[in-house]
């Protein structure tokens, strides 16, 4: 079993269930078309049986198959090609014309998948991905995959079977991821549409494509606006390296008044010492610093 989904790589093939590619295919007006094909799951064996009708509406019966005799043992690959997803059977055959024992691989049946992924089915023919691929109701390894004539059209269930269980499981997330993905890139396309319709017109219509009523105009988001009205002042305080420095230093005085309660001593008497004298000089310059302090300190304040 092999499940991948690596880069496309380019390929000028018809049909290339090895591996993902690009094909290029002409129209009627000569040009060229991009078609994107991807590789999303590759199991080497699978058995195919031919099914009764469903006995009742509850679904398909393996034990109605006559598991013990498949009508074919062939390998499936699951290839997605833009939005459709393709179910390949491959079988071996003897090759014409070839020695005993050259096999060569053919497809053997396919199931082509167009699921409607629209909110409640509204678009389309409103076909789910049960359409294609029923599991059956008495077991998880086998499924009743409806098969199509790429000639006449013709239509067909057959029962598809898994050895392990782990292969059955692979088929039904692969399915389910398939799916999956098809909703995100129906969401993202209808968001870049509408995105689109915003920036051209300003206007934004909604799903259901009418231009009166389900049309939302969309106001333009609020610009902001840094510049100074007239009359406005921006103010700035710097503080100096100065002033730090001196207010760390200088003793802090408490009080009140024009000085914070400094006032200035009196002169002392005549018959003072000169220890007065050098101590009168001292608290006038702890006075003087003080004054400094007071004086910064206001500023800063």
């Amino acid at each position: 079993m092999d499940r991948s989904s690596g880069s496309p790589s380019c390929t000028a093939s018809h049909h290339n269930p090895g591996g993902g590619g690009i094909k290029e295919e002409e129209d009627d007006d000569d040009d060229e078309r991009v078609v994107i094909e991807q590789r999303l799951l590759r199991i080497g064996e699978v058995f195919v049986y031919r099914i009764p009708p469903m006995r009742s509406a509850d679904g398909h019966r393996a034990e109605d198959w006559n598991l013990a005799r498949p009508l074919a043992t062939c390998s499936l690959v699951v290839v997605r090609r833009d939005d459709m997803l393709l179910i390949d059977l491959m079988a071996d055959r003897q090759r014409r014309g070839a020695p005993a024992g050259a096999m060569e691989t053919y497809p053997f049946a396919r199931c082509e998948i167009r699921p409607d992924v629209s909110a409640g089915g509204g678009s389309g023919d409103g076909r789910k991905l049960e359409y294609w691929v029923n599991p059956a109701v008495d077991t998880s390894r086998y499924f009743a995959v409806r098969i199509k004539d790429s000639r006449t059209g013709r239509e067909a269930f057959i029962g598809v079977g898994f050895r392990e269980r782990a292969d059955a499981t692979n088929f039904r997330m692969c399915l389910d991821d398939y799916v999956d993905s098809l909703k995100r890139e129906k969401k993202a396309e209808e968001l870049r549409r509408q995105f689109e319709e915003l920036s051209t017109t300003g206007r934004c219509s909604n799903d259901g494509g009418s231009d009166s009523a389900d049309v939302v105009e969309a106001a333009p988001p609020p610009k902001s606006s840094l510049s100074l009205k007239e009359g406005e002042k921006l103010h700035i305080n710097i503080v100096s390296k100065r002033a730090n420095s001196v207010n760390k230093h200088s003793p802090k005085v408490k009080g009140t008044g024009a000085l914070n309660g400094l006032k200035k001593p009196p002169p002392p008497p005549e018959n003072t010492p000169a220890a007065d004298s050098s101590s009168e000089q001292g608290l006038t310059a702890a006075g003087a610093t003080s004054e400094i302090d007071v004086d910064w300190g206001d500023f800063e304040g």
